[in-house]
């Protein structure tokens, strides 16, 4: 679900006014045109001059200001950019994409990283998909999907399995025969055989339906965390069963519950060819940078202000709000506050658009956000889930020695999941050697913080360290049964882990006891008397709270609902 971005900041120096529309867009979102570290995939438009008014005229603000350069800020500018309205999006770092971030090796030229959000389901994800295809950008099948079920092996409990194994007495769990299962199979039955629906149907309750639901000792299900689900209605070695072979750490946890049904009722029902997968030629983080460089040569009054960080938003008296930022400086993918000069800006806009995830917004000092407890209470609604990719580089694809079918792995090991990732055009072939989330994301950033760089590696926060590589490789040659001693030399690397301002989780789960039908048409626009509007998929409904997708349906609904040509 990258998926992918988030980002603002707080107070400035002299008054410098220029009409804002603040759209801040939550979620994946980090715009245009960059000041890139080596070696990553950037937008080729200039980054703007500074531009502000030294003035108190309300006339001199700005119409929109758009925090957050990801996807969800840059579609915004590009949505709005013909309408004859001044338009600036201030972005935190020095690169516009937020979570859709794609670098590519030195040392394997072709073969480009997608550090973030990396896939879109065709059929599904409609608005991307005629975005990228009005942009001109070429989609291409993402070949190696979620893992094909006949290019996949499980390492759970010291054991490889395949997919027939599950549901047998090969697996390395102590179930009973009750729970003896394939894991969505037996996640199913939890749900159905202990949950109480309307007219007694299993399958596909309607949405207002979904809140009514009860266990069957009467408690709402909504209300409910799903780690409590499992613990009422399920073994302990089921859970672990769960845990353990499901990829993510989201497949248990104290998030709401009702995410449950929703994914396992129809669950049974497997006919039909595979889902598409689809990705973008040249990387995912195309898409923002895109859009941005759209945007920006649409009008000479549209602007990008890269290394701003939004600190608070006050109400005018006259109308409009003073945004205050501090400035940024970034190094090698690392962004921090200015120390020395003018570290401080005052902007003025009449709207603001907030294209940034829930920790960002939960930061900005906002008056009008924070004296009301139920916009408080909402925006706090969300379990954030951290998550993170590790990449090597080698000169051969040892990792198919032996294991010639197979392109994806899930472990039970702290790196969790491997791809066959790809091979550039010097035959340098790369495999994505963790993909993580959770409480992991904390161990890989502790590790990371030893030893150093590898030959080969990306700089700066993107680096990997020879402690990490050395002990990926451990975890890799359990997985793929091959002895460290036979893996070669990695001639590079790349990492990146989700868990920092302004990116603190890569995607969220709605806590136990919210409504998030509620909730998202609330934070669209929290504040009834006021121009403040959230753009983002952090509260998109489950299925895409982890992918650009949700951000796109965000602003849609914000600019179709409270923009139009006449403002």
């Amino acid at each position: 679900m990258v998926s992918e971005g988030r980002f603002l900041e707080r107070r400035v120096g002299p008054c410098r006014m220029i009409d804002i529309i603040m759209i801040v867009a939550i979620g994946v979102t980090t715009i245009l045109v960059v000041i890139l570290i080596t070696s990553v995939v950037t937008s080729h438009a200039t980054p703007p001059k500074e531009a502000y008014t030294a003035t108190n005229s309300s006339d001199d603000c700005l119409d929109i200001a758009v925090i957050g350069g990801g996807i969800g800020g840059a579609y915004t500018g590009w949505r709005l950019r013909d309408r004859g309205l001044s338009i600036s999006v201030f972005e935190y770092s020095d690169r516009v994409g937020g979570r859709l971030f794609t670098a590519e090796l030195p040392v394997a030229p072709g073969a480009y990283l997608d550090l973030g959000g990396m896939r879109f389901r065709g059929s599904a994800h409609t608005i991307l998909t005629r975005t990228a295809t009005e942009l001109g950008l070429k989609i291409i099948p993402f070949p190696l999907r979620y893992g094909n079920a006949d290019e996949t092996i499980w390492y759970t409990r010291n054991k490889h399995m395949r997919n027939t194994d599950f549901g047998t007495s090969r697996m390395p769990y102590n179930l009973p025969p009750s729970e003896m299962k394939v894991p969505g199979i037996l996640k199913w039955n939890i749900f159905n055989k202990n949950l109480i629906f309307l007219d007694n149907s299993t399958m596909y309750p309607s949405p207002d339906d979904l809140y009514k639901i009860k266990t069957v000792d009467g408690t709402l299900l909504y209300k409910m965390s799903l780690d409590n689900v499992y613990g009422r209605f399920a073994s302990r070695e089921a859970y672990r069963y769960l845990s353990e072979t499901g990829g993510w750490s989201s497949t248990v946890g104290s998030h709401g519950a009702l995410n449950g049904p929703t994914i396992s009722l129809s669950y049974p029902v497997t006919t039909g060819p595979p889902e598409e997968v689809n990705a973008i030629d040249g990387g995912m983080g195309k898409v923002p940078l895109t859009l941005m460089e759209k945007f920006l040569n649409t009008s000479t009054s549209h602007k990008l202000h890269l290394n701003h960080q939004l600190m608070k938003i006050e109400k005018r008296q006259t109308g409009g709000y003073n945004l205050g930022f501090r400035k940024t400086q970034t190094t090698d993918g690392i962004t921090t506050p200015v120390q020395m000069g003018n570290k401080e800006v005052t902007i003025c806009a009449r709207r603001v658009v907030l294209a940034v995830q829930q920790r960002c917004v939960q930061e900005i000092d906002i008056p009008v956000f924070k004296n009301n407890p139920d916009i408080v209470k909402n925006i706090d609604s969300l379990v954030g889930i951290p998550a993170g990719r590790i990449y090597l580089a080698y000169n051969t694809k040892w990792w198919k020695t032996g294991n010639p079918d197979i392109t994806h792995t899930k472990s039970d090991l702290p790196n969790r999941q491997t791809y066959d990732w790809s091979t550039g055009t010097n035959n340098v072939s790369i495999i994505m050697a963790s993909y993580h989330d959770g409480d992991l994301v904390h161990y890989w950033r502790e590790l990371s913080q030893f030893g150093t760089p590898i030959p080969g590696s990306l700089p700066g926060v993107n680096a990997v360290t020879d402690v990490v590589k050395k002990r990926v490789e451990k975890y890799l040659s359990a997985i793929y049964n091959v002895s460290e001693a036979d893996i070669p030399e990695a001639v590079g690397g790349a990492m990146m882990l989700w868990d920092k301002y302004p990116f603190q989780a890569a995607w969220g789960d709605f806590k136990p006891g919210f409504d998030d039908r509620k909730v998202r048409e609330m934070l669209y626009k929290p504040s009834p008397t006021d121009d403040i509007y959230l753009v983002t998929n952090s509260w998109a409904p489950g299925p895409l709270q982890g992918w650009s997708e949700g951000s796109l349906i965000a602003a849609d609904a914000v600019i179709n609902r409270y923009f139009n040509a006449s403002k």
